[in-house]
């Protein structure tokens, strides 16, 4: 009977220790996953998709999934957001010696080509231990990486272009490019580096309001500037056309023409209705003709007296 008790529960050992290593595994969506064999410590070249995948007993294989869907990292100045409490914004200096706080969102992936799978197992082997926890591997390798691009990119402009829209872009983009150089040959993409907001410190506030308020003082000054030029400019124009405006009248006067309007604004007292006036030309003689001379009317003349009969009587 205990042979036979003993034969039982063997089997029944064995079933348990071949239904858990034929179990399989099952990779969640968004990741794929490598098998690593802990008895060898081979990485198996096959890499497993999303779903369950089955392994054979007593294999010794471990699962590592990796995952490919973009991810966010956050490092913000509220400490309720991203992966670390209190304030993890990034810290940086700019080119004109200021300190800034900056808060950060890079969205990257990794790079899963069907074509070559051969990219995923040489990243799994360059950092072996940190991808048992996915979280150890950004902490580690992406995190500081990260800081230090924002740090470059800061450093390269003045505080106030840094803190213009064009400025934040300009750094985002240099981020990127200096991320992307570094990652790309280990199969990981940086989507998108977000910077989000700047909190300059008390001396840079007050350097800031100064340097605006100067510029403010710069602007008003230059259209104040401007405005008296335009005023200038319409004197100018102004002038300009009324001495056009005299130079045309002059011209089309003639000098009987100047005449007549010399007379007709003289308001003359004791000259007859109908009476001419000569003026004197430049020669000094009279202007208008002799024949139209003004003269006063001749008195009658008087009367003859009658000398016919008296010659009637001499004869």
């Amino acid at each position: 009977m205990k042979p036979i008790v003993g034969i039982l529960v063997f089997l029944a050992i064995l079933a348990v220790l071949v239904g858990r290593n034929t179990s399989g595994f099952v990779v969640k969506t968004g990741n794929v996953g490598l098998v690593v064999n802990h008895y060898t410590g081979r990485v198996d070249s096959r890499v497993r998709h999303a779903g369950f995948n089955a392994q054979p007993p007593f294999s010794g294989n471990e699962l590592i999934e990796i995952p490919t869907y973009e991810r966010t990292y956050t490092m913000v100045k509220d400490g309720t957001e991203g992966a670390h409490t209190g304030d993890d914004s990034v810290l940086v200096n700019t080119l004109s010696s200021n300190t800034l706080n900056v808060d950060t969102s890079i969205t990257y992936h990794i790079a899963w080509d069907a074509q070559h799978p051969e990219r995923i197992v040489a990243l799994y082997s360059k950092y072996r231990n940190q991808f048992t926890d996915f979280s150890a591997f950004e902490e580690a390798q992406l995190r500081p990486a990260f800081r230090q691009a924002i740090v470059d990119a800061f450093g390269l402009a003045a505080t106030s272009q840094n803190m213009t829209g064009a400025g934040k872009e300009a750094d985002a983009a240099y981020a990127l490019q200096e991320l992307n150089t570094r990652f790309n040959p280990d199969s990981i993409v940086i989507d998108e580096v977000r910077i989000r907001a700047i909190y300059p410190d008390a001396a840079t506030v007050t350097a800031l309001r100064s340097r605006l308020q100067a510029q403010q003082n710069l602007k008003l000054s230059q259209l104040n500037l401007q405005l008296q030029q335009l005023v200038n400019q319409k004197s100018v124009l102004a002038a300009q056309a009324q001495a056009q405006a005299a130079h045309i009248r002059a011209a089309s006067l003639t000098p009987r023409l100047v005449k007549f309007k010399h007379i007709k604004d003289i308001e003359i007292v004791g000259v007859p209705r109908g009476a001419i006036v000569n003026l004197q030309n430049e020669s000094g003689t009279d202007s208008a003709p002799p024949a139209q001379t003004a003269s006063a009317p001749a008195p009658p003349a008087a009367p003859q007296p009658d000398t016919s009969g008296q010659d009637s009587g001499g004869q």
